[in-house]
């Protein structure tokens, strides 16, 4: 298992986190490095030590907390490599319980959110680690995407779950000893059916506006005997829009997952 990939994952998700914001929209509140102060206060007392604003954590303050809080709240070192990441990455984002209930669906353990015997032990035999991690991140999202504060961070947080996808997925790689040459090649696949899946929502989308367009313009067309049917016609118009817009955004998730992947991809072209 992946008793050592703290060390691996921590600056990963590092980079994820900035220095300190207080967003008027972040239900958080005042947060720095990741660490809200509402967290930072709960810590500080914990350990004995008198309150201050969480501008002054320390790092060392900051890593204890990643480390104890989330990343043992969810066992991560008793998960495979990339999933530990997975798990933690998001239980950093959403909460510790948050993050192990994307593990426990993805690998088909009861969802409790509580990273018991039987969760560790399916991620531990599961064949599909990099199916596993794709499935975690898309439930993330889902997630992400019906909280009100998405309007606001969304675009953020979808580039966020698309790189750890990414990161996760060569992790697993790395770890199963595959080749800088051999990881780029798995990587460009999984790039490839991303673009696909892009390809296959633009002409989706393409196509179901253009026929709420239609409909919509029909409209004012109809045989005046049937009255109710101009108002049904602009409901399928907007019907029809809402769905276009719906395969927009999924376009718009595909592409940011596709850049992740060439990106990862420039990136180990530059070790051969």
């Amino acid at each position: 298992m992946a008793q050592a990939n703290f060390k691996n994952c921590y600056p990963k998700l590092q980079r994820h986190e900035g220095g300190f914001a207080d967003h008027p929209d972040d239900p958080g509140g005042a947060t720095n490095k990741g660490i809200t102060q509402q967290t930072y206060n709960w810590w500080r007392d914990l350990k004995g030590f008198k309150r201050q604003s969480v501008r002054l954590i320390t790092d060392t303050e900051v890593e204890a907390i990643y480390r104890e809080q989330y990343w043992n709240r969810c066992r991560a070192d008793d998960l495979p490599y990339g999933i530990d990441y997975a798990t933690f990455d998001g239980a950093v984002n959403s909460g510790p319980m948050r993050g192990v209930k994307w593990l426990q669906k993805a690998v088909g353990a009861a969802v409790d959110g509580r990273a018991g015997d039987e969760t560790v032990d399916k991620a531990g035999r599961t064949m599909e680690r990099t199916a596993v991690i794709q499935r975690m991140c898309a439930y993330r999202l889902g997630f992400l995407q019906r909280l009100r504060t998405f309007k606001t961070f969304g675009r953020g947080w979808t580039r966020r779950v698309a790189e750890v996808e990414v990161d996760a997925t060569q992790m697993v790689l790395a770890h199963l000893d595959y080749k800088p040459q051999e990881q780029s090649r798995k990587i460009a696949a999984t790039a490839d059916v991303v673009n696909q899946d892009k390809k296959r929502q633009t002409k989706i989308a393409q196509a179901t506006g253009t026929a709420g367009g239609a409909t919509g313009v029909g409209a004012d067309q109809a045989d005046p005997s049937f009255v109710i049917l101009p108002e049904l016609l602009w409901l399928v118009a907007g019907v029809l829009v809402c769905g276009a817009l719906f395969y927009l955004y999924k376009r718009h998730v595909s592409g940011e997952r596709l850049e992740a992947y060439r990106r990862k991809l420039s990136s180990i072209a530059e070790t051969l």
